[in-house]
Order: structure tokens, then sequence, then C-alpha cells
């Protein structure tokens, strides 16, 4: 297949491109087969440049970044006209060669930054081990270096960082280490594989603004992989499509992703939600069963009309009520007094960034953990803090679905097994009932019949998350709480998955708690949004208004982080910011916040309401807050990683 260009010029400068890939073509091995993996991929990037990858899930993306850092496993092969860095071919070096090229000139970030990190070292004896390998640098020297270089990636007090192991931070703050540890020695060409894939809005926008200073200071070249289209939209110059192991186009970022001119691309690009669009206008156009991409059509007029949403304010009929809901560890507080409501057959949606006590929440709401305070109510009736103490009927009645299936899902087992156990235990169905209800399952969520055989191994990452959602509807629950449901997965298979949710929401009426670092995704299934940041809901309503505004200070920084001009969102480390105080009296947002007064460090923040059902938490007037445009660049203070060392107890 040739490969369409838009806008595509000669790559090549005075010095010559950074990396110069002709023909590459990849194969796996399975069983006495050879599976072609990348078929003749051509492509060169400068000095300075940001090319992206983009792709779904086996398009072979991964692969060229194997083959270009010289790591492809021992069941693969490859073969290329030329693989060419700064003007040496390195399909050819020897090992000992090989060994100082990777990290001295050619440097890797991965998804996971978890298992990157040593869990038994500390940070700086991470960073310095790479500096006392490779230039021979002191333990002194490089401990003082790896200092410079966390500053670098915007970690705040690096100093006592260098001491902390990596349990003890956060996702974003382990992503900037292992960033910290891929340029301290400056290489040319930095290959970045899903870096941000599990990073909430205000943390990408920080390291795609660390990132834009890096080239901008060392001319660093990236290579950025990555199955986010708005990451590939906001961090790269040029863009490359691939499907199915070929590039199918490439050109500039703008024009490829703006006006796409491969039906691939375009079905892609289809596939995600418009920053307006939500589920009422219409279907989001998915993975179909035979692997190719299902028109976008609106919903009919039967399944259109909103939800009614309850007002907040303790109706008998909430399908949830959370009310001061508290949790702490270890004297850390990590949820304060939280009150929501959610209506039958409504979808809320929880944001907020890592460590704001979402998936806390989640886990109390189906009592796979107790709270300090607080209790939790089904359609009136208060339920047992923990799972185990539950009825049967409130086990039926609450269900989750978690971001991984593969952490949810038994390897061992067939799903015909996988399905049965809860249509046994929770639904009572015996014999040639569960068979019958177990087909259903499957149709329901648009898998066929004999997948019933099937193991967890043998399916697609989208194909296991339908299973998890089929097992959570197998006792016909009244409520499912939904964590990051399709944070891993690609776009086309997150619309058919959302298509899906919906589906199942109107034909059982089931209420949703969306939890989602997606704001998109989030303003298209939602009727109703909370916004929790570090344990306090400081603002909730309808989905509308909540991404109109007036809006918390905080929500516009979310907002404004997500938004297609997130890397202008991005801060800098300009500003002198001060840890927030646990416990604190007053807003806990008040060190960060650029409308700050006095009186909210010290006072407890009151609650305004816009209209009857939209409620901020906040000392300034609502009328105040309307005047701040969430359309404006995001204040400069609002950046989690300009200022706020998230440490886990």
């Amino acid at each position: 297949m040739a490969v369409m260009t838009v806008g595509f010029e000669d790559a090549g400068t005075a010095t010559g491109p950074v990396l110069d890939i002709g023909d590459l073509s990849i194969w796996y091995r399975q069983g006495r087969a050879w599976r072609p993996a990348v078929q003749s991929l051509s492509l060169t990037i400068r000095r300075g440049e940001a090319f992206g990858l983009v792709g779904e899930s086996g398009s072979g993306k991964s692969s060229v970044a194997m083959a270009v850092l010289r790591y492809l496993p021992t069941h693969a092969r490859s073969a290329a006209e030329r693989l060419v860095f700064e003007g040496r071919e390195i399909s050819t070096l020897p090992p000992v060669e090989l060994r100082r090229l990777r990290g001295n000139r050619i440097s890797a970030v991965y998804q996971h930054p978890g298992s990157a990190l040593n869990p038994s070292l500390t940070i700086g004896r991470q960073i310095a081990e790479t500096l006392v390998e490779h230039r021979g640098a002191s333990w002194s020297e490089a401990r003082q270096r790896a200092e410079q270089l966390l500053a670098r990636v915007r970690v705040r007090d690096p100093r006592a960082v260098l001491d902390l192991y990596p349990h003890q931070l956060s996702g974003g703050m382990q992503q900037r280490a292992t960033i910290a540890m891929a340029i301290a020695l400056e290489p040319s060409l930095l290959v970045l594989d899903e870096p941000t894939t599990a990073l909430d809005a205000s943390v990408q926008a920080e390291i795609i603004a660390i990132l834009d200073d890096l080239r901008r200071e060392h001319r660093t070249s990236l290579l950025l992989i990555s199955h986010d289209i708005g990451l590939i939209r906001r961090a790269t110059d040029r863009v490359g499509v691939m499907q199915g192991g070929v590039l199918v186009e490439q050109g500039d970022t703008p024009a490829v992703l703006n006006r796409p001119q491969h039906p691939y691309t375009r079905g892609l690009i289809d596939s995600i939600p418009p920053w307006d669009f939500t589920k009422r206008h219409g279907r989001l156009r998915g993975m179909a069963l035979d692997g190719g991409l299902e028109r976008a059509a609106p919903f009919s007029k039967q399944g259109a009309a909103p939800v009614s949403a309850s007002s907040g304010d303790g109706l008998d009929t909430a399908a949830l009520q959370c009310r001061g809901v508290s949790q702490s560890f270890g004297g850390h507080r990590v949820l304060q007094g939280v009150d929501l409501d959610i209506a039958p057959g409504e979808t809320y949606g929880l944001i907020g960034e890592s460590g704001s006590g979402k998936s806390t929440l989640a886990r109390i709401v189906t009592g796979l953990q107790r709270p300090t305070s607080g209790t939790v109510s089904l359609f009136g009736n208060v339920l047992a803090p923990r799972v185990e103490r539950r009825t049967l009927q409130d086990k039926r009645s609450v269900q989750m679905v978690f971001q991984s299936p593969d952490m949810t899902l038994n390897p061992r087992q067939r799903l015909r097994r996988i399905l049965a156990q809860p249509l046994r235990r929770l639904a009572g169905l015996r014999g040639k009932e569960v068979a019958t209800r177990l087909g259903a399952l499957l149709e329901a969520v648009r898998l066929p019949g004999d997948f019933a055989a099937k193991r967890p191994a043998n399916l697609s990452g989208g194909q296991r998350q339908r299973v998890a959602i089929a097992r959570a509807f197998a006792g016909a629950p009244r409520l499912v709480v939904l964590d990051e449901p399709t944070s891993a997965l690609d776009v086309s298979v997150q619309a058919t998955i959302l298509n899906l949710l919906n589906d199942l929401q109107r034909s059982n009426g089931t209420s949703f708690l969306f939890i989602s670092h997606d704001l998109k995704v989030v303003r298209y299934m939602a009727d109703r949004i909370g916004v929790l940041y570090r344990g306090h809901l400081v603002e909730s309503g309808p989905s509308d208004r909540i991404f109109h505004g007036p809006n918390h200070p905080y929500t516009r920084l979310l907002i404004a982080a997500s938004a297609e001009s997130g890397r202008d969102a991005a801060s800098s480390q300009d500003e002198d910011l001060a840890e927030t105080a646990s416990g604190q009296p007053g807003c806990a947002f008040a060190p960060r916040c650029p409308l700050a007064e006095p009186r909210c460090s010290h006072e407890k923040p009151p609650q305004r309401f816009d209209g009857s059902s939209h409620q901020i938490v906040c000392w300034q007037e609502v009328d105040k807050l309307a005047d701040q445009s969430i359309t404006r660049r995001a204040p400069r203070a609002l950046t989690e990683v300009t200022g706020q060392l998230e440490i886990y107890p």
C-alpha cells in the first residue's frame, strides 16, 4: 500500500536527518510461520523535530521503536534498506558499540514508569548510576547532576526526591523521574512509547511542556508513539499513521489530523468525541465486529432524552447517595466529607487529578474499602461498609468495571466459566437458564456466541473489556461503577465501549458512576459531573454547566489542560508554590489558586449555587467566577507538576 503524504517536504538538512529509516519490515514467529508486523516502512526525523506514530494496538508502532533501539526479541526478525542514525548504519553495529549508543545518543521512555524504575533503589541512585557508568563521574558529582536533572523536568524540591523510592511518588512524578534518567546524557533522539497513557490532563500537559523545553534547548529529536491523537496533535510537528503494519499516511501534523486523506485516518479521528459532543447528539464511530470502523449514527429519539438528574439535595429517589464520606491512610486524608447523589438511569462523571480520591471513592461505594466515616446508600437503603457484609441483593445491585480487564479476568478460565459464575451466584440461574443468559450477555456486548469457548488471552484488549462489562451486568445491577474503563484502549475501541455502555444503560435503566481523566470522554458520557480536588468535591452540576462555566478555578485548570491548546496550558516553574497542608482548615486549592484571598487558606469556603443544581465550593461570588473565562490560557500557577510534590503514604 502506498503511503499517502500530506504537506510532506524533504526531511533532510545540511547535516542530514537524525534518523532515516528506509523500507523497514519486521516479522514475528508464530509456530512454524512468520507473521509480518511492519511492512516496508520509511520515515525520517530531523534534528529537533518531534515525529508522532499513531495507530491502534497491533499496528506495529512499538515494533518500529524496538527496531530503532535494537531491542527486538529473539522470535522476531527484521530487514531494512537502511536504518541510519546520525549518518551511521545501526542495524549492523556490534553489541559493544550498540551499548555505547543506547542511553548515550538514543534513550527511551516507556508507558509504565513504575516498571522502568528499580523499586529497591532511590530515584537519586538510579539517575546517578547512568552518569557514573557512561560519563565516569564520581558519585557525589552524579548526585549533584541528578538533582539538576530533576529540577529540569520541573520537580519541586528535587533534593528531597533524590532520597525517595519509586513507590513513594505519584505516576506523574515517576514519569518525570524516568525522563530525567533518559535525558541525563543529553541524547539526540528520545523514543517515547505511550509515555502519558495513564496520566491525567494537567500532568500530561506538563510532560508535553518538558519535551518542548528539551527540543528548544538541546535540539533533541522525538519519536513519540501513542494511540492518543490529542497528544500527537499537541506534541508533534509531523505524524505517521499506521494500520496493520503499514504506514498509510504521513505529513505535517495539522495537515494530517485536520484534513486526513486516508479512510483509516478519517475513521480514527471520527472515533474521538468532539469537545462539545454528547451522547444526546449521536453515537461515536467505533470498531465493528469485522474489524472495520462502524458508521457514526445519531441515537434514536427513544434514547436521546436525557435522564432526570438529582439536584443533589438528598432526594429519596436517588440511586446512590454518599453522605460525609471520608477516608484517611496513616494520617493522610484522601477523602474529606464527600456528598454526592446519582439519579436512577443517570451517568455521573467524576474527574480530578491523580491522587484526588476518585478511585478511593469508587472502592468505598462498591464495598471494597471501608470508609473512615460517612455512609453509602442505594435507593434509600444504607449499604454495609464492606462487601462481605452486604446482602446478596446489594451485591447484585452494585458492580464495578476496572481499568484493566487483564487484572480481573482469570486467564486460565474460558469465558463460559467466567460469565457463568456471577449468573449462578448473583442471578440465581441454573442449568439451561445459565447457557441461555450467557449467550444473551455475549450478544449484548457485541461478541459472537462461539467466544464462550475462548480464554482471555485469545481476545483483544477491547474484547476483554467487553467481557468485563458483560460480567458486571450478569446480575442485572442497578449501579455500575466504571473506573477508567477506556483509558488504555485505542480510540475506535474506546468509542465502541462507550456506545455499548450507553446501549446497556438505556436497555436496563442502570446508573453509572463514571471515573476518567479524559474530559472529552466524560463530556460525552456524563449527565452530571463532580470535580474532586485532594479529596474535596469542589464543584458539581449538570455536564453543560460544568463545561461552559462559571467554574471553580481548579475545574478551569482541568478544562484548559484537556483542550486542544493544552500545550499552552502547561506552566513553567516561575512561581513559588507552597505545598498544600494536609487537613488545612481553608480551601485545599488555595496555594495554587490565582484568585485566592487571605481567608481562603484559613476559613472553609461556602457552597455557591448557579441555579438549583450547579454547586461551586469557593469564597468567590459566582458572577466573579463567570468573568474568569475557561477559554483563556490556564494560570501559570495551576499545574500540578510545577509545585506539588505528590508523595503517597
